[in-house]
């Protein structure tokens, strides 16, 4: 009993748990301590995440999970967005149903695995849609249209994950309402067996895996020109981080001394939505319950001629729109343009004395 599948499952489980620790540890050598701190933190938040998603998570019993809290992030998580999942069998028929809300965007996202590497497979918006009068819908997915669908996406024969995204200016707005079920006649899930959850364990530590590569390698690339506009939505590995394709991201990494703030200065380009945020060096958005980390566009007070002036800094330096390090020296900070329309330019960086 003791070397058959499952426990040798649990054991790489454990074992990966025990070297991420060690990336942890390696990766925060020589840096501020609470960057340690926070990694162990996430190490604890992906694994509850994943867990959820890899042991509990049925494609022949289908259920739409939230993603993100105020405690369960990564991957740059935007505060302003209410993230759900399911997973999915190409194989199978699924119908998605519910009511619109208040939200100023809603989207279905499929993504799954070419080889190593996490693509996206689909996307359909609410602009693409077809709604009833008092916003009701459905949407089919499956591999082949069925007759008389108004809204439907093609599952791709290795679609595994769907996202749905809800965006907000005002966390109190009300968001709409989702459901999933099968189309198809399957039988309720078996009796957990040892090979099923010995299945399920080696899936749970490769999605530990994955997303710890996938986090370290993008906040690497961050971190190598702080100050500056480093990366954009063509940077290599974005896919890995589950985006949206109807966003474009631009952004970098600050490293600010205390009497130091980082001054960015552009112009939107039209859009549905567009934000600035900061977040840790694990992909976390930084504390948006406590302190204001984030601004989007009904919050930021523009210049006359329309362009913006957004400071990063560690104190309240009077600027009309500030966010708010929390007193760490250095993180992320990224620009979401969501559907974008004419042309447009990256904000400039610079850092100021204060």
């Amino acid at each position: 009993m003791k070397n058959d599948e499952l426990t040798k499952a649990w054991s790489t489980l454990t074992g990966q748990l025990a070297n991420a620790a060690e990336q942890v540890d390696a990766l925060t050598e020589g840096r501020d301590p609470s960057e340690r701190a926070e990694g162990y933190r996430f190490l604890t938040r992906i694994l509850v995440a994943m867990t959820e998603f890899q042991m509990e998570q049925d494609a022949n019993s289908p259920s739409l999970v939230q993603v993100m809290s105020p405690i369960r992030k990564f991957f740059v998580d935007n505060p302003d967005t209410l993230y759900h999942r399911a997973t999915l069998n190409p194989a199978l028929r699924y119908r998605i149903h519910g009511r619109r809300g208040e939200e100023l965007y809603l989207a279905f996202c499929l993504y799954g695995m070419r080889g190593r590497s996490n693509s996206i497979l689909s996307n359909i918006c609410d602009a693409e849609m077809e709604f009833n009068d008092d916003g009701r819908f459905e949407l089919v997915l499956s591999a082949e249209r069925p007759d008389g669908a108004r809204n439907w996406v093609q599952l791709d024969n290795i679609a595994r994950t769907l996202v749905t995204r809800q965006y907000f200016t005002d966390l109190s707005q009300k968001p709409a309402e989702l459901h999933i079920e099968l189309l198809d006649d399957i039988a309720p899930p078996p009796a957990p067996t040892v090979e099923g959850v010995s299945h399920r364990l080696r899936a749970l530590n490769q999605s530990l895996a994955r997303t710890m590569k996938s986090t370290q390698l993008a906040s690497e690339a961050w971190m190598k020109e702080p100050n500056t506009v480093g990366i954009d939505s063509t940077v290599e590995g974005l896919d890995s981080l589950f985006p949206t394709p109807n966003n474009e991201y631009v952004g970098g990494w600050y490293k600010l001394e205390e009497d130091e703030a980082l001054v960015m200065e552009g112009r939107a380009p039209e859009c549905r939505y567009w934000s600035v945020q900061l977040c840790s060096r694990w992909l976390e958005s930084r504390d948006f319950v406590n302190r204001q980390i984030i601004l989007n566009h009904s919050q930021v007070k523009l210049e006359p001629d329309g362009s913006f002036r957004i400071v990063v800094a560690h104190r309240d330096i009077g600027a009309a729109n500030q966010l708010d390090t929390a007193g760490h020296r250095e993180g992320g900070v990224i620009f979401r343009w969501l559907l974008p329309s004419g042309e447009w330019s990256q904000p400039t960086f610079r850092v100021e004395n204060v």
